[in-house]
């Protein structure tokens, strides 16, 4: 991407607004928010786990009425096995219902993760790696899991089953000691989870961030090992990534000691709820209270409550990573994009250009009228783009683009020129100034704003064949197809005879079944630019933007993909964005920019020798 080295400030640029990073207590909501129809299930979850730790102490109860001679044997045995049973009948149900709900609601996180981040492309795109936003629409999403599947159902039943536990207790053996156990239960459920948890969740979110700037580095490095290889760096990266790792490590390192911490404090607790149940007890039978047998049973149940409250301090540490990974996703998920789509707009009814169209047989496709743009500030892959960061990169730029036209965007590096190629598509909106696109074919009615055009429309009305193409893991027609899932073998192959890409395609043992690699791989630089003329090419589109798009074939084959694009392209505009001067010969027009300004507008003939800017540049 091109970005002007004009100093000239905006009066304004706008800049892609992030939410403020939430608490806990609004992740919460917006989590149970997003994903509220998926929860119902959650409720039988809680069900089922409160029935089933009852049960869990109820088979003590009965164990221990059973050994004091207050059951029969039999009696015993076939109580304890049906508890047994119904408890693991109860626990499956119980986890196959609540990871059900946190599968449904990982699935749905991932729709609403990818639905959101594509409209905000390429702010949001260029301005994270790709390894970083991987790591949260994968990991950081898995890490959910724990709050849907661990929390709301442990939760409950760490305050209902000794409420219910104790309550049964004091009723059979005396209030007192149904009191004095309940303290212990309050200080394991209510304030050992808060021990160290603003620490433990600042360390959570900081090795939750840690990880996506590792995971951001391995994919550097990946990518880049041959660069990184060659130059003798990897020992250099290693380092580097050793001390990214330490520094998540240190984070995690924390917030597991604050979780051995509370763990230990809760073996204290339970065995001090124990000691307290056998000093009351005990005390109770030597006067003559209670029976030895009400002691065991005291004890059974002092143990027995300590199965659902232990689960709350097992699941706060996770829970904090989890809450941790959910501020990463609502960070993306709610952030606002820069361009937003256009719903039932009223069409346009005059002219958003300022010159009339007097060709009515090739009226004007497109027109940039009065057109000012700025990048905001972090954004975009290119230093470039970085170093122009809130300045002016096309400053009142004017032109038409006519119907069935090839105009080509010519001017040194840093001259804006694929800047327009973006304004174009409306990956951006400008500034200042229009950007219209025709819809209708009457030459009566005008070009309408980008912004009235739903980017849908705009989408199915344009394609662009970028300089660097992505290519997915797949084969050479699924690659192709990405513009028309539903194409014919036949259709395909047309599109690729245009890039000149048929009869290689033909030669392979697999035909359109050739298998491509991530990123291309398996294909040189030109076919892999030759695929993605096919692929916009197959989009039949109106307007064809091509940024540097024959940059990596041989003059041969470039001078066949020129003359086989001209004549598909009959009736259709094309934009194009060069470097390259002395391959011209098949466009109409040429716009020179220096500076983010036109400087020279006219065919390549005319400016070939008419001194200025053009010729300046075909004598470098």
């Amino acid at each position: 991407m091109n970005a002007a080295t004009n100093v000239q400030q905006p009066p304004a640029v706008p800049q892609q607004s992030t939410p403020q990073r939430p608490n806990r207590v609004q992740l919460v909501a917006w989590l149970l928010r997003q994903t509220a129809p998926l929860l119902w299930p959650l409720a039988l979850a809680t069900v089922l786990r409160v029935v089933g730790q009852l049960a869990g102490i109820a088979i003590l109860v009965v164990a221990v009425i059973g050994v004091s001679g207050g059951l029969s044997l039999s009696v015993t045995v076939v109580t304890m096995v049906g508890l047994a049973l119904a408890k693991a009948v109860l626990r499956y149900l119980e986890q196959f219902s609540g990871h059900f709900v946190a599968f449904a609601a990982l699935a749905r996180l991932r729709d609403l993760f990818y639905a959101r981040l594509a409209p905000q492309s390429p702010a949001a795109t260029e301005g994270a790696g790709s390894g970083e936003l991987s790591e949260r629409a994968t990991r950081d999403i898995d890490r959910v899991e724990v709050f849907f599947a661990h929390t709301a159902p442990p939760a409950i039943s760490a305050v209902l089953v000794p409420g219910i536990a104790l309550t049964w207790l004091g009723v059979t053996q005396g209030v007192a000691l149904a009191l004095a156990l309940a303290p212990f239960v309050a200080l394991v459920v209510l304030v050992v989870p808060a021990l160290g948890g603003r620490t433990s969740w600042r360390a959570s979110q900081e090795a939750g961030a840690a990880k996506g700037v590792v995971a951001q580095h391995v994919s550097d490095s990946v990518q880049g090992a041959r660069e990184i290889l060659a130059f003798e760096y990897a020992e250099a990266r290693l380092d580097d990534l050793d001390a990214r790792g330490e520094a998540g490590a240190r984070s995690s390192s924390l917030a597991s000691r604050i979780s051995a911490a509370r763990g230990a404090l809760v073996v204290v607790l339970q065995w001090g709820s124990v000691l307290t149940a056998l000093l009351i007890g005990s005390s109770a039978v030597v006067a003559g209270d209670r029976t030895w047998s009400q002691l065991l049973v005291a004890l059974a149940v002092a143990v027995g409550l300590f199965v659902p409250t232990r689960a709350v301090e097992s699941f706060v540490t996770d829970l904090n990573a989890s809450f941790a990974s959910a501020a990463r996703l609502y960070e993306v998920i709610e952030r606002s994009p820069i361009v937003t789509d256009a719903r039932a707009q009223t069409r346009a009814t005059g002219h958003a250009h300022s010159v009339r169209d007097e060709h009515r047989e090739h009226p004007v496709a497109l027109a940039f009228d009065g057109v000012t743009f700025a990048y905001p500030a972090g954004v975009g892959s290119d230093p470039e783009v970085h170093a122009s960061a809130n300045r002016v990169v096309l400053d009142d730029v004017t032109f038409d683009l006519r119907t069935g036209e090839h105009l080509t965007v010519v001017g040194p590096s840093g001259s804006g020129k694929s800047t327009i190629a973006s304004l174009a598509l409306r990956f951006w909106d400008p500034l200042g100034g229009v950007v219209s696109l025709r819809r209708d074919a009457d030459a009566d009615v005008a070009p309408e704003p980008l912004q009235h055009i739903t980017l849908d429309e705009l989408r199915t009305r344009t394609a662009l064949v970028p300089q660097r193409p992505y290519l997915s893991d797949g084969t050479v027609g699924q690659n192709v197809s990405l513009a028309k899932p539903d194409a014919s073998d036949e259709e395909i192959l047309a599109a690729l005879r245009v890039a000149a890409l048929d009869e290689w395609v033909l030669q392979q043992p697999k035909g359109l079944d050739t298998p491509v690699r991530e990123r291309g791989g398996g294909l040189s630089g030109g076919q892999r630019q030759r695929v993605a003329i096919a692929r916009a090419v197959l989009a039949d589109p109106q307007l064809l933007v091509l940024d540097e798009a024959t940059s990596a074939l041989d003059a041969a084959t470039e001078q066949t993909v020129r003359e086989r694009l001209a004549a598909w392209a009959a009736g259709r505009s094309i934009l194009e964005i060069s470097h390259r001067i002395d391959t011209l010969g098949d466009t109409d027009r040429v716009l020179v920019l220096d500076a983010g300004r036109i400087v020279e507008v006219g065919s390549p003939e005319r400016l070939r020798h008419a001194g200025g800017p053009f010729q300046q540049l075909l004598e470098r």
